[in-house]
């Protein structure tokens, strides 16, 4: 599904205050502030800027990142950067259980439905 960069970065936003509640209330204060500026590099017009923010969010193996990275790998405007969260989101979670949870779920319905499941702290 190809979006204009306006839907993306609304969807984004709506992803980001769900799991602002969840991140708040499970994360320091310092890995709150590394989180949201991650997820806010994600809306950059920039691909390298994003698919580095992909790389960090990966590495911090945060099962939390999941709903954000899915969002960008299903919607982003650009075809490479939806291909590089791809690739992170399939090094980060349980391919098989993603997809049972978002089978034919639109985009939006899917997140939402990651959110619930993936919405809080915990390790990989």
């Amino acid at each position: 599904m190809t979006v204009s960069l306006s839907d993306f970065l609304g969807c984004l936003r709506l992803v980001e205050g769900e799991l602002k509640a969840a991140a708040d209330s499970a994360l320091s204060a310092f890995d709150r502030i590394t989180y949201s500026m991650l997820v806010d590099c994600l809306k950059s017009e920039d691909p390298a800027a994003v698919k580095e923010a992909i790389d960090q969010l990966v590495k911090e193996e945060r099962a939390i990142a999941i709903p954000p990275l899915y969002l960008v790998a299903h919607a982003h405007p650009v075809p490479w950067v939806r291909q590089q969260a791809s690739a992170g989101l399939q090094k980060l979670g349980d391919s098989v259980q993603i997809e049972k949870l978002t089978a034919g779920k639109d985009t939006l319905q899917a997140v939402k439905l990651l959110v619930e499941e993936y919405g809080h702290y915990k390790m990989s």
